[in-house]
């Protein structure tokens, strides 16, 4: 199945070399959890993130259908 990824600010560095804007397909098997498809990426565990999956907030643990886009944002501080 295939899901969007897209990486926003300093995650970006963890889409492939080429990629053109803050995005990309990805190929996945079923039973993908979003800390799955972001290990392929090199991403770090302990990094401090936001994820959303089709636009609403969802967990490292949230399992993958066909055509979702997953955004992920560094998390912002301050007051």
């Amino acid at each position: 199945m295939k899901v969007r990824l897209k990486l926003f600010a300093t995650f970006r560095r963890y889409l492939p070399p080429g990629t053109q804007g803050s995005a990309c397909a990805v190929e996945v098997l079923d039973g993908t959890q979003v800390s799955d498809l972001l290990s392929q990426f090199d991403m770090p565990e302990k990094e401090p993130l936001m994820i959303l999956v089709n636009g609403r907030d969802a967990g490292p643990n949230r399992l993958l259908q066909d055509g979702d886009v997953v955004a992920v944002f560094p998390t912002l501080a301050g007051g």
